[in-house]
């Protein structure tokens, strides 16, 4: 009997224990168990505007917040690496000119590879620091990362310009190694030593030295 007393008593105590209060901030939620914040969210920890999960909701015990992810910045596009061309004397004596004119004063000569830095141009003529110089007489190249190709051929024959039209200017020999500054189309421009022991200077042609 006594014990009985006890389990009642024991049971009474409990019913008129205060039950812990779960604050929560206001607003009804949806089907899945949140919603998103309209009023006094910096009370609560949110955002104006952001949904969330209250407890029992979203399939988890615990408060969740559901946050979108940022969006990934887009990789910034890498543009080529494009040098200007050079502008080079393609015969062994180039004559300046004081003047844009054939008939005038002879103001420098320049040399074979010698790079023509321009300040203007005219119908015919390049305009540069020692004067001007015919069109006639220059070419050009593409400046590259400095390399070393061999000669695969016989023989490895050098021109004034890249092409095999333009005047000759010597060849080297079966595995010469030649140093490759630039290049145009299908030809390199560099220099080798010749069949002779020279330093030689032109294009030749990718087809025999690589």
């Amino acid at each position: 009997m006594k014990k009985i007393i006890s389990v009642l008593a024991l049971i009474l105590c409990f019913a008129f224990f205060p039950v812990q209060i779960i604050e929560a901030h206001p607003g009804r939620t949806d089907a899945n168990g949140g919603h998103t914040c309209r009023t006094n969210c910096e009370k609560w920890g949110l955002q104006y505007g952001e949904y969330h999960y209250h407890n029992g909701g979203g399939g988890s015990s615990n408060s969740q917040v559901k946050k979108s992810a940022p969006p990934k910045p887009a990789a910034p596009r890498t543009q080529p690496n494009i040098l200007p061309s050079k502008t080079i004397v393609a015969v062994d004596n180039a004559t300046v000119y004081s003047a844009p004119s054939l008939d005038s004063v002879i103001a420098a000569t320049l040399w074979y590879g010698f790079e023509i830095k321009a300040s203007g141009t005219q119908s015919e003529f390049i305009a540069m620091d020692q004067g001007y110089i015919s069109k006639t007489v220059v070419t050009s190249y593409t400046p590259t990362t400095p390399k070393t190709v061999k000669i695969q051929g016989e023989k490895g024959y050098f021109f004034s310009t890249p092409s095999t039209e333009s005047p000759g200017r010597g060849y080297a020999i079966k595995d010469a190694l030649v140093q490759v500054v630039g290049e145009r189309g299908d030809w390199y421009y560099g220099s080798t030593v010749d069949a002779n022991g020279k330093v030689l200077v032109g294009f030749v042609s990718k087809s025999v030295a690589y």
